[in-house]
């Protein structure tokens, strides 16, 4: 089972000076949002719980959802072209099988956009997030990170700092 899913997300500019005392100022502004490719068999109250977050400074929550198939999952870099801005990254939330209503571990990759601008010889990137629950995502408590960074000649690298030392020696070559 698979859903894309498109979220608003919105920024309080008003509390940006509020105290913290009395009612927060009210003064919203959309900044955007995001599409999301949710994999795994788990309720819409459950993704959700993943996805949407609020607070008095911002929030974003879930302003549309679509049912996806199998055939468009396994063709999602062709097909994406329908629900994807063709700039924008590919964030795909994986939603494993647990138990209770906030346990499923989470597994959130963003791949990126097809760029012909990328720096430095740099193809494409994928940055992995895994988290216990939807409620460690929303809180940003990641359990583990990786990064992988492809470059056009094939190389290679696992973290930022090799990635720019590869950027640095297509720039002195």
């Amino acid at each position: 089972m698979a859903k894309i899913v498109q979220t608003q997300y919105r920024e309080n500019y008003g509390a940006h000076a509020w105290d913290g005392t009395g009612e927060c100022p009210q003064h919203w502004k959309n900044k955007g949002g995001s599409t999301y490719v949710v994999v795994g068999n788990a309720s819409d109250e459950y993704i959700d719980n993943v996805i949407q977050s609020a607070s008095e400074y911002s929030e974003e929550y879930i302003i549309h959802r679509k049912d996806i198939s199998e055939e468009y999952l396994a063709n999602v870099d062709k097909e994406a072209s329908i629900d994807f801005e063709p700039w924008e990254d590919r964030t795909y939330i994986y939603i494993t099988a647990g138990s209770g209503v906030n346990c499923y571990p989470i597994t959130e990759v963003r791949k990126s956009a097809p760029q012909a601008d990328m720096r430095g010889g740099l193809k494409s990137f994928t940055k992995t997030w895994e988290y216990a629950s939807g409620a460690a995502r929303i809180a940003g408590d990641c359990g583990s990170f990786k990064a992988e960074y492809l470059f056009e000649d094939g190389r290679v690298a696992n973290s930022e700092e090799e990635a720019l030392a590869m950027m640095e020696s297509y720039a002195t070559a």
